[in-house]
């Protein structure tokens, strides 16, 4: 495609990916199958500060 043409696609879509093919950069291929990674379960994430939080705010 034409610097044009990938500009005009750019314009009306205003997707990064466009921009940067306009641009010359090629961003890596997405999976298209719309399959989404599940979440571990509770016990096999690694623990973070907010789970030891209190969820209410009395006693502050």
């Amino acid at each position: 495609m034409d610097k044009g043409r990938l500009w005009h696609t750019f314009t009306h879509s205003g997707r990064v990916e466009d921009y940067l093919r306009y641009r010359g950069i090629i961003p890596e291929q997405r999976a298209t199958d719309s399959l989404q990674e599940e979440a571990p379960a509770y016990g096999e994430r690694p623990k973070t500060a907010s789970d030891d939080r209190r969820s209410d705010t009395s006693g502050v």
